[in-house]
């Protein structure tokens, strides 16, 4: 076998910080060495503990995978601690605050690179900031420098600032400047990618599609666990600007005028416990709920395979047709039957249609539609659909963490 390279990794999401983008970085890192790729980690040094979730994700890594968490992150303090000062820095400074640990990133980089010898610098945003330390490496080292965008830049709906004209013209001129000085660019959904190629023409023979995706190896099927009848599931994050309300608005009609008993039970999983609770009395959801508080990728699998349904909602007060929530995938991979509420012109939509075991119910659709879908599918449920395996087998980490080696190696 050749010698195994090394990927100068560089991001500010990683244990012991637990979320979609740290999650993201691990399960890459995790696979990586399979495909004679080793790592080289440059992250922030955490004042955080970790627990056994973080514990847990890094365990996952293997010895060709070396951590380097020398320099603290000032910005993420404030973020903790002077939320009204982190706030105006973010404003002040762009692209974010986070330009806080990338300057004394790039004062000491240099002996790192040197002694561990890199072929290729990559570096995962957002925070943007951290593109000016892979615009360096290459500029300084003349290695290789793949930018993943898994979140979009200028063209984010939620990409709010103070001193909107001043922000927005500096970080067009920062991204079209990295666009054009990166070897590769990375987007998690196909619609990104067309959107950007519209924006930069240019960028069509260097941007790549590669999405979250599940893990196989957190979905360990029980074959004793038994499905909850009448039940009900929700996970994730949540905001004022993108919840599950309008899909538990349409629930609780369907319920309240189908289903006279309270046999039925909803669950939540996810860091918002009180707000899940709250929207469900907006809603006028009248049975069972319990909330579970945030659980580690294999417990939240296992308790997905316990629910009948699963629900997912995508808001349709934002321009999010881009978007494809990490639960989705989740959701894919252990074969759920999903009930959504999602805009007819999102990538979700056309993915739901492929994967097959779901009811698909659009915002355009007119409410009695909507219940009346809902209907005919609760009365369906003996005839299960099938679902479609390669749909499912497309989005293993292990093969999209192939298709990333496959870029690494094309440009070294």
């Amino acid at each position: 076998m050749s010698v195994m390279k090394k990927v100068l990794w560089v991001t500010s999401e990683f244990p012991p910080q637990v979320n979609v983008a740290a999650i993201r970085n691990v399960k890459f890192l995790k696979y990586l060495p399979q495909f004679n790729w080793g790592a080289v980690v440059i992250c922030p040094k955490e004042t955080a503990k970790h627990d056994e979730t973080s514990e847990k994700l890094l365990r996952q890594l293997s010895a060709s995978i070396t951590i380097l968490a020398s320099v603290s992150n000032p910005f993420r303090s404030l973020e903790n601690k002077k939320i009204h000062l982190a706030y105006l820095i973010n404003n002040m400074m762009p692209p974010d605050g986070h330009n806080l640990w990338v300057f004394p990133v790039l004062f000491n980089i240099g002996p790192k690179i040197v002694e561990h010898k890199p072929h290729l610098v990559y570096t995962t945003c957002s925070p943007f900031s951290l593109n000016l330390i892979g615009a360096w490496v290459k500029y300084k080292y003349q290695l290789p420098w793949v930018t993943d965008f898994r979140d979009l830049w200028t063209l984010n709906p939620l990409l709010k600032r103070l001193m909107t004209p001043y922000y927005r013209l500096l970080s067009e001129v920062l991204e079209r400047f990295y666009l054009k000085y990166c070897d590769a660019l990375i987007v998690n959904t196909k619609n990104s990618q067309i959107r950007m190629i519209e924006k930069y023409p240019w960028l069509n023979n260097k941007i790549w599609v590669i999405p979250n995706g599940f893990d196989p190896e957190d979905i360990q099927v029980n074959n004793e666990s038994r499905v909850i009848p009448n039940s009900f599931f929700y996970g994730g994050s949540i905001y004022n600007k993108y919840s599950p309300l309008p899909l538990l608005q349409l629930l609780s009609k369907f319920l309240n005028k189908t289903y006279s008993d309270s046999s039925w039970e909803l669950h939540y999983a996810g860091n918002a416990n009180d707000m899940f609770a709250n929207l469900v009395r907006q809603a006028g959801i009248r049975v069972k709920c319990e909330t579970h508080g945030y659980l580690d990728p294999t417990s939240y699998n296992q308790f997905i395979q316990q629910m009948k349904f699963v629900l997912f909602c995508m808001p349709n007060n934002l321009d999010a047709k881009s978007w494809i929530p990490a639960r989705l995938y989740d959701y894919i991979g252990n074969k759920s039957r999903i009930i959504s509420l999602i805009s007819r012109d999102s990538e979700v939509a056309n993915i739901l249609e492929q994967y097959g075991n779901c009811l698909t119910i659009f915002y355009d659709e007119p409410i009695d539609i909507q219940c009346n879908k809902l209907h005919q599918y609760f009365t369906e449920l003996e005839h299960e659909k099938q679902v479609n395996k390669k749909i499912i087998d497309g989005f293993s980490r292990k093969l999209l963490t192939s298709q990333l080696a496959q870029i690494f190696d094309q440009l070294t």
